[in-house]
């Protein structure tokens, strides 16, 4: 006489299979948020759903510990402690999907912005610069990279290194506007000249 199948397996398949989902449609939404540092105060913990951020993160937390190499769950957990203020754990989140893809401009730059608010500017700037360097048109790392340079490192020079580099490629960008004039205080500062400064898309 065969024993009855277990009901288990089919039960853990059915509640990984619906955290799957609740988990990867939330990243779909989220995953393209701001990547920019602030030149003056940094945004702080995001102070509403944080009960709901809470209940996806145990979800997700539970979903790696069956499989730890869910790169899409990793991003959407540094996601979530980001958004929590909890950029120690947005890190080691990041840090984790950047060993299965270490060729993520986003997730690279996403722990740049982790890296400085958690008073770590050296490593900030490593990350935006290695976001730039994986991805050339990812110009938002080089917009993060002139503010840590400047505000945090006190390296002027190499800040608008990265800012002209920055209007060089994106002239356009809504960004660009902000840029200008830091780029041409820092000109007057180091005693240089340059174009780029400019306004439109000379270069």
């Amino acid at each position: 006489m065969k024993k009855p199948r277990s009901l288990i397996p089919f039960v853990a398949i059915f509640v990984a299979g619906f955290l799957a989902g609740v988990v990867f449609s939330a990243w779909k939404l989220e995953s393209f948020g701001d990547r920019t540092v602030s030149p003056v105060s940094d945004r702080g913990p995001q102070q509403s759903g944080q009960s709901d951020l809470q209940a996806r993160i145990e979800a997700i937390e539970r979903m790696l510990a069956v499989n730890p190499k869910q790169v899409d769950a990793l991003i959407q957990l540094g996601n979530d402690y980001f958004d929590l203020g909890n950029h120690d754990k947005a890190i080691v989140a990041y840090q984790k999907a950047l060993l299965i893809n270490p060729m993520n401009a986003d997730v690279l730059t996403d722990l740049g912005i982790s890296y400085r608010r958690s008073g770590k500017a050296q490593h900030a700037a490593k990350a935006f610069r290695k976001a730039h360097e994986v991805d050339p048109n990812h110009t938002v790392s080089l917009f993060n990279l002139g503010i840590v340079l400047r505000d945090d490192l006190k390296d002027p020079a190499e800040a608008l290194k990265a800012w002209e580099e920055f209007l060089k490629q994106a002239p356009d960008s809504p960004h660009a506007v902000m840029v200008r004039p830091w780029v041409k205080q820092l000109q007057e500062k180091l005693g240089q000249a340059s174009e780029t400064t400019g306004s439109g898309s000379k270069q």
